[in-house]
Parts: structure tokens; sequence; C-alpha cells
């Protein structure tokens, strides 16, 4: 028996014991928080926006741990037992947490964000034609998921509607005003090399939402091996389109990156590819860095692609 299915089997027991004090997912909150859970950082912190004043969150994921791979932990399982709430991204972003999320589920609240989002909102992975998680990426995918977590939480404590709603509203200011700057700072690019070269394929949404031509070296999921003929497709299409620079991501290792800037530099010696600089894909960075919100987030990987890419 691995350890995964120890935790899944354990979580099990731990439930079916629950059911001897309660037999339904009714919250009795009296004037105590919420007790939240989310698997992201980014998930972590639109539940601090929605629920201000009235959760306590808990993301099992920090800042530079990458979700399409993290293995669960003991740890984990009491996490999702003690929370009143579990709120995950969905469209198998945490694959490996399936079995969790679907134990869970039978006695106490669990909810993909994903979920709040229309069928034509998902995208695909050219390649794959697998559904695309990087959601967040799109701020007004991001003010959908608003919506809906902000409803999920007046379903649980509807005596508090009032301050979800002031919540909602507050932080829907927020994010329109920071759609509107990225597609201003975007539009500082010249159309024609608005072209985002970054580890692995999770800007897909960004760049059809703000115009850019997104390639990664690795597809949606980082746990899936970049070959050696995916690495030089991209830098043969770097080369030829005089594409400069890739970025790295906080979350995913940069062994490919180098990859790609040595077959570059053997296509053509006298073309040169580097670093645009460092981006926030599947992780907020330290909470007490600029890019510890997903505000943060976002306008640090703006400001990081026009530095690079504006000529």
């Amino acid at each position: 028996m691995n350890f995964f299915f120890k935790m899944v089997v354990g979580l099990s027991i731990l439930l079916a014991a629950g059911c001897k004090q309660t037999t339904n997912k009714n919250l009795y909150l009296g004037n105590r928080q919420i007790k939240v859970v989310t698997t992201t950082t980014m998930i972590a912190d639109l539940l601090n926006n929605a629920g201000k004043g009235r959760v306590f969150v808990e993301s099992l994921m920090g800042p530079g741990i990458d979700p399409h791979s993290y293995e669960p932990r003991e740890s984990d399982v009491s996490r999702l037992m003690d929370a009143d709430v579990v709120f995950y991204n969905g469209i198998h972003l945490e694959g490996k947490m399936a079995d969790l999320f679907k134990e869970s589920s039978k006695k106490k609240h669990v909810f993909a964000i994903a979920d709040g989002l229309l069928p034509e909102d998902i995208q695909k992975e050219i390649q794959s034609n697998t559904n695309d998680p990087h959601i967040w990426f799109d701020v007004r995918l991001w003010i959908k998921c608003l919506d809906f977590v902000s409803a999920k939480l007046i379903e649980i404590d509807p005596e508090n509607i009032s301050i979800y709603n002031t919540n909602k509203n507050n932080y829907l200011a927020t994010l329109n005003d920071l759609h509107k700057y990225v597609k201003s700072q975007s539009e500082k690019i010249p159309i024609e090399q608005r072209v985002l070269i970054t580890a692995h394929d999770a800007f897909g949404y960004f760049g059809k939402a703000y115009g850019f031509q997104v390639r990664g070296v690795q597809g949606i999921n980082t746990v899936a091996e970049a070959n050696s003929g995916e690495i030089g497709s991209l830098a043969t299409f770097m080369v030829k389109n005089k594409v400069r620079a890739f970025f790295v991501e906080s979350s995913v290792p940069r062994k490919n990156l180098e990859k790609l800037k040595e077959v570059a530099s053997l296509l053509d010696p006298k073309f040169i590819i580097s670093s645009g600089g460092e981006l926030y894909s599947d992780a907020l960075g330290p909470k007490t860095s600029p890019a510890g919100t997903y505000e943060g987030m976002v306008k640090h990987n703006i400001e990081t692609i026009v530095k690079a890419l504006v000529p």
C-alpha cells in the first residue's frame, strides 16, 4: 500500500468516524470564522478578499509550489478534515488530489472554482486538445470566480450576506482596474512583438485576453517532460522570428530554458536569446513580496513582460 493510497484510506476512515457526530454538511458557525482550505495561493488570496472578516484561510500549497506535480502530504489530510469548506481550482490542475477531494466532499463543502465558468470560457491546449486549467491569467475570468466563491460563502453563511456583498463589490473594483491596467500595459508593446516564450504553456488565457502569441517549452502540465523535438521546434521558431527573450517561471525548473538557449545558439551562433525575467505562473510570490497577492502577481508579470519586450 503506497503512501498516497494510505492517505485516501485514512481520510475515508476519519470521515466515517465523523458520521457519528454529524449527518449533513450544515455548518453551525455562531460567531466563529469559517475555516477555509484552498489548494493554491491564488485561490487563498481570492478567498481572503471575498470572505474578509468571516474566513480563516489556509493554503495547502505555498509560494513557488507547482500544483501539477504536488504530492499530498499526511498533514494535508488533517487540514482537509478540520476545514469547513475546501476550494480548489479544478480542470485537473491538482490531478493527484482528485481522490482526496472526492472523499472530503462526502461530509463537507468542496468546490472547484472553475465550476463558476461557462464551457466557452475554457480554452484547450492546441497540441493535446486538453482543457487548460490556468484560468487566473485572464482577470475577467477571475472576476467570474469571485462571483462563484462569493455565492458559495453566502450559501454557507447566509446571515452575513451583507459582508460578502461588500467584499465582492470592493474586490470587483480592484479587479476591474487590474484588467484595464494589464490591457493598457500590453498596448505599449507593438503587436508583432507580443510573443511570450515561457517554461510551460501556462499563459494561454493571458495571451488570448491581452493579444499575445504564447509558446511554452512544455505543455500545460509540467509533469510531462519536454522532448528534444519540442525544444528544437521552439528554438527554430525563436531564431526565425527574431524572438530574443524567454521568461523563466517561479514554480518551474529552468533546465529546459537553458537547453532552448543552447539549441538556438547552434542554429545561429550570432543570434543570442536570454531571459526577460521571472514570471509567476502557478503560484504567487512570498507573502511579504509585491507578488504575494493576486493583484501584485499580475502587475509584476505584465511589468516584467513590458520591460523585456518594448523596443
